[in-house]
């Protein structure tokens, strides 16, 4: 049930759940667009190719994400929530601090703190959001997704700006790259401390499991149920082809523009600060569309544009195509993932937020390594460009089951003034 306090849909309980966003994206931000894919690639350069190697790695990476976001559902429904995130954040940093400096130097090791760095992120992620429903009624958490995910780039940003300075000058290696690593866990650390510190004091501790309150259904309750929630399961199933998609754009963009275009680290880094400097004010604007306006057509044209990218990372070439690139994933990145997270959060039964919000991380990540696994395997047997036409197809069918839940669904600015579209 949606939480009844102050008035509006900005408060100070809202500001500090958009918080955690700003720190977690000081890692998610940076790690698995540029620093996780070119050092595992220096490290896996004996491999015969080592970008499906990487590929590999990152698949793995994702499917324990998906068990880590299994056990927090299950361990949700009997301890607090609040305890378990604050559990989860402190392992994410541990990991993160695992790559920077590593007791056992070796890529056996360095693989495992990613592979945990990845678990405890995705499982802190499927318990936050799950406090997204409890914050306010219905109609406002488009808006408050919208604002939490936009302003969760200025935490991407600051991070990016201090490594841009870190690397200036110097020649690329994984000494380098482990420098990086010790900057994102340090900057971590400290935003992670003042927003839980900030949560705590909000009222989040009381949230979830507590005296009287009631209980959170399972996550094999839920399944159990798929026919009763049959609409939200096709949303999950769209929502995790659109994921299988942007995971491919997520995994494979840095290498194909260091390998294929010749981008530096430095370039990398400048590239992704455009696309957190564009993500801001483009997320803000789709997210304002969406709760003023239709969501149908904001949502198409958002889907459109990473059919664009798709396009753009199999055809394009030039000089211009590593910026364009990454300017219209900047465009759609925030807004995309905002609006799936607010469709969710709009549609899960009461007191069934922790289970479903796992459920559709698990969805995501089990697309997300489906992506990788799946672009590698035809582009051994045939070519990039076929596997990204494949990657294409499939994005293409998960956008028609997220627009379709859409179109039934009635307009947010009518739901929220009570108007009857039926």
């Amino acid at each position: 049930m949606a939480d009844t306090a102050p008035a509006g849909w900005l408060n100070r309980r809202t500001l500090t759940w958009a918080g955690y966003d700003v720190a977690s994206s000081v890692y998610f931000g940076v790690a698995p667009a540029v620093l996780l894919p070119i050092y595992f690639q220096q490290q896996l350069a004996g491999f015969a190719n080592p970008t499906a190697a990487w590929g590999a790695l990152a698949a793995g990476a994702i499917l324990a994400s998906s068990l880590a976001a299994l056990i927090a559902a299950a361990l949700s429904s009997r301890l607090p929530r609040f305890r378990l995130l604050s559990v989860a954040t402190a392992g994410l940093v541990l990991a993160i601090s695992a790559l920077a400096w590593p007791p056992l130097p070796s890529l056996a090791f360095a693989a495992a703190a990613y592979v945990a760095a990845q678990s405890f992120y995705f499982a802190a992620t499927s318990i936050y959001e799950s406090f997204l429903p409890d914050l306010l009624p219905a109609a406002q958490l488009q808006r408050l997704s919208g604002f939490g995910w936009a302003v969760g780039y200025l935490g991407g940003a600051f991070a990016i700006v201090i490594l841009l300075w870190l690397v200036a000058g110097q020649a690329q290696s994984s000494a380098l790259i482990e420098n990086c690593f010790g900057v994102l866990a340090i900057l971590s650390a400290v935003f992670f401390l003042v927003v839980l510190t900030a949560m705590r004091r909000a009222g989040f501790a009381a949230m979830g499991q507590g005296p009287g309150a009631p209980r959170l259904a399972g996550l094999a309750s839920v399944l159990r149920q798929w026919r009763r929630h049959g609409e939200l399961h096709r949303l999950l199933l769209g929502t995790m082809l659109v994921h299988l998609g942007i995971s491919v754009v997520v995994t494979f963009t840095a290498p194909i523009l260091a390998t294929r275009f010749g981008q530096t680290l430095p370039d990398l880094l400048w590239l992704l600060l455009l696309l957190h400097v564009i993500s801001v004010p483009s997320t803000i604007g789709w997210n304002l569309l969406m709760t003023n306006w239709s969501r149908l057509v904001p949502m198409a044209l958002l889907l459109s544009a990473w059919a664009v990218v798709l396009l753009l990372m199999a055809f394009g070439s030039g000089r211009w195509m590593p910026v364009v690139t990454v300017a219209v994933i900047g465009c759609c990145v925030g807004a995309t993932a905002s609006a799936l997270r607010a469709f969710l959060a709009e549609a899960v039964p009461p007191g069934s937020a922790p289970a479903f919000f796992a459920l559709a991380t698990v969805a995501g990540r089990v697309a997300a390594a489906l992506g990788p696994a799946l672009f590698a395997l035809i582009t051994t047997l045939r070519s990039e460009q076929a596997a990204l036409m494949v990657i294409l197809g499939l994005l293409l069918a998960g956008a028609v089951l997220v627009l379709l839940h859409v179109a039934r669904e009635k307009l947010p600015l009518q739901r929220a003034l009570g108007v009857d579209v039926s």
